[in-house]
């Protein structure tokens, strides 16, 4: 895939990612993402115990879980979790969109430190 294209979370593995710049070709990025990854698993450790508590099923993509309307009636507290969780979960979606972003321009960078190398 070409660094210029667009990328979405559900095609980044981000255990792949070189977050130390191992391979001695830093673009300047690696901080930035892997704090962003702890962003993300920090969010996604609170909305999974958001939904936990709701009683909603976790399956899927947090990001986009439905989170019935019923369910913030049942006891009074219900309803502030439910809010907190959605809030989690627009912060996660807005979380991946700024590492894929990143991620792009990390890849970018990556190629073109390659391609001057070669040359």
């Amino acid at each position: 895939m070409p660094p210029h294209d667009t990328l979405r979370w559900e095609d980044i593995d981000i255990n792949e990612i070189d977050y130390d710049a191992l391979d001695e070709n830093p673009t300047g990025h690696e901080r930035t993402l892997r704090s962003l990854r702890s962003q993300i698993d920090s969010t996604e450790a609170i909305l999974r115990r958001y939904l936990r508590e709701l009683g909603v099923s976790t399956g899927g993509d947090l990001a986009h879980v439905s989170i019935p309307t019923h369910v913030q009636y049942r006891d009074p507290f219900a309803f502030d979790r439910a809010r907190r969780a959605r809030t989690a979960q627009s912060n996660l979606r807005s979380q991946r969109q700024r590492f894929c972003q990143v991620y792009r321009e990390h890849r970018r960078r990556k190629h073109d430190v390659e391609n001057t190398e070669t040359a």
